[in-house]
């Protein structure tokens, strides 16, 4: 039987963090903005002192409204983060908006440009 090779603790840990913001944000946080965010990743640095929160802010909902509410609640998103006792150091949280799908999007356009000029033979 292979044994399988260790996940590294900032991986783990960033997992286990992308689930407590979800469920805080979700849960705990009264402010209905807070319900048009949508968490896609979390990356830690080596060290936990950091992490990137990627998020993505659902269509149709006021991105600057979303980011105010979400830089408002940021002390008590960082208090209930302490109170789940996930690590024993608090990180620097940083959010960042994920444009994966925004450049999924720009090439998927780009592959049909380019599959109509091959098929009118240019």
């Amino acid at each position: 039987m292979r044994r399988r090779a260790p996940v590294p603790r900032p991986v783990r840990v960033a997992g286990l963090l992308k689930e407590t913001l979800a469920t805080i944000l979700l849960t705990k946080c009264a402010d209905p903005r807070l319900a048009e965010l949508t968490l896609t990743a979390v990356e830690m640095t080596p060290d936990l002192k950091q992490a990137r929160v990627y998020y993505v802010v659902r269509q149709g909902a006021d991105r600057e409204q979303v980011l105010a509410a979400l830089d408002k609640a940021l002390g008590f998103i960082r208090g209930e983060v302490a109170k789940a006792h996930i690590l024993r150091t608090m990180p620097e949280f940083h959010f960042l908006p994920d444009d994966t799908l925004e450049r999924a999007a720009r090439l998927e356009a780009l592959f049909r440009e380019i599959g109509r000029q091959e098929d009118r033979g240019g």
